[in-house]
């Protein structure tokens, strides 16, 4: 059961927000490693993981990247903006042909030259006027937003899933001591069971048959160190962990209720702090500026362009000149380019506010089913607690039948197979109550503030 409820909470992690750059769920379980193999084993706390996550995990390592991409393309509308100055130098030898430009004079050369010409020229060319490019940097500045919040949301699902497999390593570290539990009990069993065969009491089946669940109780301790050991991988590898370095967990989450609160209340959290929230009403914003941009694409431009420098056969025989040009440019017929610019601008926008007005809609969903997963987790724990304490009851009641000679080792059977099932059910539903509460912060939108302490991570 715990691990369904780990794969759920996984996927809920990776999943984007609408319009956002689409994470796969490996860049959530992936880290760049940094450091040197340490010999003695790394204590790792919760705190520490998470820390370790949101500095080396892939996704967010991704997602800053394509955040300085967006930068750069802000960067580039900006530049459409400001002024572009550059210089040139030139040294030329020409020949040039008067009959090749249509003069024919009686006694003249048709060939002159040849002749230098040298010429040094600082250009200034800039804009006055261009609503098309004033309105694309807007759209820049919002997405950047978009960009800013959208990494927030990465670093948010990157503390759930880091969490989350911290959380799994626990749990299989619990199924291992659980495992190790059930082999003592059988092999104390095993041992009555002969003794009572010793002493005429039972018959040689009773000891067969506790000798077989001692074998069953090993079998299930060596997969369960098996998937705890697979389980410290998968954690160590999300964290940028260097290949090969031990560790052991400094931390044991144990059952805390959560803390009271209404769904007004988790619903106005979470509107206030939900960063897919942001990053969509920031996504609106520079669809709306781009569309505004490529509406304007049909107003005309004003740049003025201009150049001084000096002019001369050679370097140091030069005049200085200049020249100086208003330039307006008016379009008049682009074969429909600006009317395919806005449809497509349009399109985008109307997306984009389809995607907000989901999330809107979908938030006091999100919250209320979170809250809704807490009251039954909450309650899932008291169930199988007094589960796991009426199986050890039924187990020691049992063995005193059975050293009584009441009873077979087939009731001492069901009743270690029944402390095994209830020690399951404990085990999961104090792993899914505390994935219960991490899945309410992701929603409330503070997963980062919030997700230690309420999770809590507990020094054992």
């Amino acid at each position: 059961m715990i691990r369904r409820i780990g794969a759920w909470v996984l996927t809920c992690a990776v999943a984007s927000p609408p319009g956002a750059s689409a994470q796969s769920v490996d860049a959530f379980i992936h880290g760049v490693p940094t450091g040197q193999v340490s010999q003695d084993p790394l204590a790792l706390s919760l705190r520490d993981a998470v820390q370790r996550g949101l500095e080396r995990n892939l996704a967010v390592i991704l997602e800053q990247q394509r955040l300085r991409g967006t930068d750069g393309a802000r960067l580039a509308a900006l530049s459409a903006l400001l002024p572009h100055v550059s210089a040139s130098v030139r040294q030329s030898s020409q020949v040039l042909s008067t009959a090749a430009f249509g003069f024919t004079l009686p006694d003249v050369p048709t060939v002159i030259g040849p002749f230098g010409l040298f010429d040094a020229r600082l250009l200034v060319s800039t804009p006055l006027f261009d609503a098309r490019a004033l309105g694309g940097l807007q759209s820049g500045r919002a997405e950047v937003r978009a960009g800013e919040a959208s990494i927030d949301d990465v670093r948010e699902a990157v503390v759930l899933a880091v969490g989350t497999l911290y959380l799994q390593v626990e749990a299989e570290a619990a199924r291992v001591e659980s495992a190790k539990a059930q082999v003592a009990t059988a092999e104390a069993l095993v041992a009555l069971a002969d003794d009572q065969r010793t002493a005429g009491v039972v018959a040689g089946i009773d000891v067969i048959r506790q000798q077989v669940q001692l074998q069953s109780a090993r079998a299930r301790l060596i997969t369960a160190e098996n998937a705890f050991d697979k389980r410290k991988l998968s954690l160590a590898r999300a964290i940028g962990l260097p290949a090969g370095q031990a560790y052991t967990l400094a931390d044991t989450t144990e059952f805390s209720p959560a803390p009271a609160i209404t769904i007004e209340a988790a619903v106005l959290e979470a509107e206030l702090h939900r960063h897919d929230l942001r990053a969509a009403k920031a996504r609106v914003d520079a669809a709306r500026a781009a569309l505004q941009a490529e509406s304007a694409g049909a107003l005309p431009t004003l740049h003025l362009d201009a150049d001084i420098g000096v002019l001369g056969p050679r370097a140091s025989d030069v005049d200085r000149t200049h020249s100086v040009a208003a330039v307006v440019r008016v379009p008049i017929f682009e074969g429909g380019n600006t009317r395919a610019r806005v449809q497509r601008s349009d399109a985008d926008l109307r997306e984009r506010e389809a995607e907000l007005a989901d999330l809107w809609a979908g938030l006091r969903y999100e919250v209320e089913g979170a809250l809704l997963d807490i009251k039954a987790a909450d309650a899932g724990v008291d169930v199988a607690n007094r589960a796991r304490d009426l199986s050890r009851q039924e187990l020691e009641q049992a063995q005193d039948r059975f050293r009584a000679g009441a009873s077979s080792t087939l009731e001492l059977v069901q009743a270690q197979e029944a402390v095994t099932t209830a020690t399951e059910q404990y085990i999961a539903s104090v792993y899914s109550h505390a994935m219960a509460k991490a899945l309410f912060v992701r929603a409330t939108g503070q997963v980062q503030q919030q997700f230690v302490a309420l999770v809590g991570g507990h020094q054992p």
